[in-house]
């Protein structure tokens, strides 16, 4: 009797082949095994976890969490930079030395660069390589557009996706746009989601996320000593420690 590969198993079996492929094409084949994750729970494309999962018996390793909501509005090579971006963390937490205030320092913004991937805070030309909070796009000519597009050849597929995005493809299409426009053009292969049917019966393929809701609350200052309260736009405040009037910030 022959078993059918469970839709958990392909999944997860493809992203253990691109970490395995991308290891020994970017990485020398060095970086130690993790546990790859699927999180859909807030709109970050990915994350690198130290140690966050231990065995029965006591060895511990690396999570690297991957968004599979990105998977519906992003080529492949868009998703696979998440999971190099996610790599390089896990390279420098293992062979370098990560900054406990800043994730993203010099070293991982090199490492980044040498393998192909240009750090930026806003995702585009002229941001900042290093903070806190960072993006990366793919350079046209780099180490990772090469190995990546070898992998397509060899037939590699995302079998499945999360149907609820995260972002529309419209924001990500102007993104891309955005950066063939300033210089930046990779040849990307088609999204994962192109051949899918725009709706199932009565039922959208892909979800949208919802519109964001309008502001409804505002923050008031103490001119005195600026002590914040949060209130509808009409509110009239008075700072009770000051008897002040609270200014509405902008």
């Amino acid at each position: 009797m022959t078993t059918a590969v469970t839709p958990s198993i392909e999944l997860y079996n493809c992203l253990q082949q691109a970490f395995d492929y991308f290891n020994q094409a970017l990485f020398d084949d060095e970086l130690p095994q993790c546990m790859i994750t699927l999180r859909s729970a807030n709109k970050t494309h990915g994350y690198h976890h130290a140690e966050r999962f231990i065995s029965s018996d006591g060895n511990l390793i690396d999570e690297i969490g991957i968004h599979p909501g990105y998977f519906s509005v992003q080529s492949i090579e868009g998703v696979m930079s998440t999971l190099v971006h996610e790599m390089v963390h896990h390279w420098q937490h293992h062979f370098g030395t990560p900054a406990k205030n800043n994730t993203h320092n010099r070293q991982w913004a090199d490492k980044m660069l040498e393998i192909g991937l240009q750090p930026s805070n806003t995702g585009l030309p002229g941001g900042k390589q290093t903070g806190r909070s960072m993006s990366d796009y793919i350079l046209p000519d780099g180490k990772f557009i090469k190995a990546c597009k070898k992998l397509i050849e060899a037939d590699f597929k995302l079998p499945w996706m999360d149907r609820h995005a995260p972002q529309t493809p419209q924001v990500m299409a102007a993104r891309n746009q955005a950066l063939s426009d300033a210089g930046i053009a990779v040849d990307y292969s088609d999204a994962p989601n192109v051949s899918l049917p725009e709706s199932i019966g009565e039922r959208p393929t892909v979800f949208e996320p919802a519109p964001p809701r309008e502001k409804t609350r505002f923050r008031f200052t103490c001119p005195g000593c600026h002590i914040s309260a949060w209130a509808s736009a009409k509110a009239r405040i008075v700072c009770g420690e000051c008897m002040e009037p609270m200014a509405m910030q902008e």
